[in-house]
């Protein structure tokens, strides 16, 4: 990132001294501010930034200024990112404690938006429009149009994460309006200043007697491509999870909207929370209705605790309930052999929520020792090695950062009810939290709430075993993003998701590990493929008894024949290379036939 370090040792005391000069040209406004004859040109940096806690669009191209080290008393500040596009101002905080960014502390970030240092309120050289108090999620504004109070939902601020960190991103809307309609920006930049408000010694970013001028960049970013809501491989288990909000599916006003969007996703599995009063059958009937089956299948439904149920189109097998007064169910679900050669194991969670740690501790505890359980022999569930499974729904996770910890890493904390935890999958390693952008936004947040003085959290989850499944395709449906042009392609309407409920349906595409082979080949000829799926090529071991030539047809799923050759082997092992970088995604069957036999294996192309 391109850096700035700011010291008060250097500028504090030559405050007095400060010039600040205005240059302008038709469409470019620059500030040179000088400090005792040092000039610093604070240029901006456009870039396509996603609010979504991976932070790793943070190019080096971004504006960073960094502060000393044990400078202030309560949180120690270290560092800063900014940069913008057309819409949205992107700052990155980085501090040394751990933080709830928007709740129990005094974090206050000071933003002067006229870049005058007359208006506004006076602090630290510059004149603040807005004060952003995080910890009470509100703004205050100051100006020239009036004084008032806003939440941080009343301006669009968006964040990631939303559980404890030492490392944030942020948006701010750059088209807010105060609550009476006046701009509470303007198009050219903004002077910012951070406060750790705990104490007359809190720490500050940049150092007191210090600015930080950030100019607008008014660069275009390369424009997002949205998602398509299709599946895009057929052969995909493609599971979702909504929080209904209070029994939602079952309310007159509002079934319309989630059998809108259902019957345009088409999952194949959802894990559904809020069920407080529908029974199962219900859940069958309304999904029949939704996302109807073929051969006029039904849809199979569970309900174990008393608020999640999981629909699936395949046989749920068995059921079990995590623990006893909480919302943790696991499924077991069949799927086909013609996708895979493994069953599938679906947890629905819904942990409790708000400011209530302690319960979803316990939570994550039971979790992972729930899936100890299933990994070893014995206890009250035995999985197959590398069965693929999962945990779905409404984590709310808004509190501590352990527990997300705890989920992806078997970190268990009360070991004494739960066990000692460990490696959560089958090959040692974490989980993985599949993080799901909107399709036509760079957002992830699942729920939003207008009324509420909390801003958009992400606590909708899909948390996968990574080594025995990948994943093809994931999405987070917000209609209010999406297009005109987009909605009228699917029948959807702008507040489709947010008459239907408060959270967002969130959508993963899951690759499950391949069928190898039809039974006659695999026995007899010791068939393997890999890797499967692939990308470009994979390569098919096999081995012979005796000396023989094969015929081989690469077919495509509607059994066109894509290529066809012969080749004479003797008797061993043996490996031939496919080539498939020339061909879309899709299902193939590589055919074999000798004189004695024939079979097929199914690959996959990514």
């Amino acid at each position: 990132m391109k850096k700035l370090f700011f010291s008060a040792a250097v500028f504090g005391i030559m405050n007095c001294y400060r010039l600040t000069f205005f240059v302008f040209s038709i469409k470019i406004f620059t500030i040179i501010t000088l400090f005792q004859g040092i000039v610093f040109p604070l240029h901006g940096q456009a870039l396509p930034i996603s609010i979504d806690s991976r932070f790793e669009d943070w190019s080096s191209e971004a504006i960073e200024v960094a502060d000393p080290a044990d400078d202030g008393s309560g949180i120690e500040l270290l560092r800063m990112a900014v940069a913008n596009d057309s819409t949205r101002l992107f700052i990155q905080i980085e501090m040394v404690q751990e933080i709830n960014l928007t709740d129990d502390q005094n974090l206050t970030l000071y933003i002067d938006t006229d870049l005058n240092s007359s208006t506004g309120l006076s602090f630290n050289g510059i004149g603040a429009e807005l004060v952003v108090n995080f910890g009470e999620r509100d703004v205050v504004y100051r100006l020239p149009s009036g004084q008032g109070l806003m939440s941080l939902n009343d301006i669009n601020f968006r964040h990631q994460p939303t559980v404890t960190s030492t490392v944030f991103e942020m948006s701010f809307d750059l088209t807010a309006v105060s609550n009476i309609g006046f701009d509470l920006f303007s198009d050219e930049g903004v002077s910012l200043v951070w406060k750790d408000e705990t104490g007359p010694a809190g720490d500050a970013l940049p150092d007191e007697a210090s600015v930080f001028t950030y100019l607008f960049d008014k660069s275009p970013v390369p424009a997002l491509e949205p998602i398509p809501l299709e599946k895009e491989n057929p052969a995909t288990v493609r599971l979702a999870t909504w929080n209904v909000l209070q029994n939602g599916i079952d309310d007159i006003d509002r079934k319309a909207y989630f059998t809108k969007i259902l019957s345009v996703v088409k999952p194949d599995i959802i894990t559904f929370n809020e069920c407080w009063d529908i029974n199962p059958f219900q859940v069958a009937s309304f999904m029949n209705n939704a996302v109807p089956l073929e051969n006029f299948e039904n849809w199979q439904t569970v309900k174990v605790d008393d608020g999640n149920i999981t629909a699936s189109r395949y046989p749920i097998l068995q059921s079990w309930y995590i623990l006893p007064g909480q919302r943790l169910t696991a499924s077991l679900i069949d799927i086909p052999s013609s996708i895979s050669d493994k069953d599938l194991l679906v947890i629905n969670a819904h942990f409790r929520c708000c400011f209530n740690d302690f319960d979803r501790q316990r939570e994550a505890d039971a979790f992972v020792e729930f899936i100890q359980d299933a990994k070893t022999p014995g206890g009250i569930i035995d999985l197959p090695e590398n069965t693929p499974f999962v945990l779905s729904g409404d984590l709310n996770l808004v509190g501590e950062s352990q527990q997300l910890t705890t989920i992806l890493s078997g970190d268990v904390v009360n070991t004494t009810q739960f066990g000692l935890g460990g490696p959560m999958d089958w090959d040692g390693g974490d989980l993985v939290d599949v993080i799901s952008t909107h399709t036509d936004d760079r957002l992830a947040y699942t729920w939003k709430n207008n009324f509420s003085s909390f801003p958009p959290s992400r606590i909708d989850f899909h948390i996968i075993s990574g080594s025995a499944m990948d994943v093809d395709k994931s999405y987070t449906v917000q209609t209010e993003s999406m297009s005109p042009e987009r909605l009228e392609e699917y029948g959807l309407s702008p507040f489709d998701a947010t008459f239907a409920s408060d959270h967002l349906p969130k959508v993963t595409d899951l690759l499950l590990p391949m069928p190898v082979a039809t039974s006659d080949i695999a026995e007899d000829w010791g068939l393997t493929v890999f890797p499967n799926p692939s990308a470009d090529n994979c390569w098919v071991a096999f081995s012979i008894e005796n000396k023989n030539e094969i015929h081989f047809t690469l077919i495509n799923s509607i059994g066109e024949v894509i290529k066809e050759w012969r080749q004479s082997y003797p008797a061993g092992k043996h490996q031939i290379q496919v080539e498939l970088e020339d061909l879309t995604t899709g299902i193939y069957y590589l055919k074999l036939k000798t004189v004695e036999k024939n079979g097929s294996l199914k690959i996959m192309k990514k």
